[in-house]
């Protein structure tokens, strides 16, 4: 079983509090919201916001533990290269993640960024681009 150790989330939620009024674009607001979590070091940062989030905004979704470490996941896999995330930030969240779950490197991934962008690719034809390995192809 897994017991929390009691720590202080009052600044993050006030945070994730100023991203929601803001009215971010779904890419934005994850973005953010990633950024805003990796800065935490506590692992159970992307739960807290996660359980906050559910709490306080019932309404909106996308805010499920699993997608709220993705969010942080997103952001760390970009953080040094704004070239890239810039460029992931014109795709769609759910191929973003296909993106972020199934290629190793970011040399890989600013492929599939570039080439769903392109090509206009929904998350079908990303995914069978990736599973063919287009990238090594090309």
């Amino acid at each position: 079983m897994n017991i929390r150790k009691p720590t202080d989330y009052s600044i993050l939620f006030s945070k994730l509090d100023r991203l929601m009024a803001e009215q971010l674009s779904q890419m934005n607001l994850y973005c953010e919201i990633g950024r805003l979590v990796s800065s935490r070091a506590e692992k159970g940062a992307a739960v807290a916001a996660s359980e906050y989030l559910q709490m306080t905004y019932p309404a909106a979704e996308g805010f499920s533990p699993r997608n709220v470490r993705r969010m942080r996941a997103f952001y760390a896999a970009y953080e040094k290269t704004p070239e890239i995330m810039q460029l992931a930030m014109h795709l769609g969240w759910t191929q973003n993640v296909a993106i972020l779950e199934r290629c190793s490197s970011n040399e890989e991934r600013a492929w599939y960024i570039h080439a769903a962008l392109h090509f206009g690719w929904k998350k079908a034809k990303l995914l069978d681009a990736i599973e063919t390995q287009a990238w090594l192809h090309s």
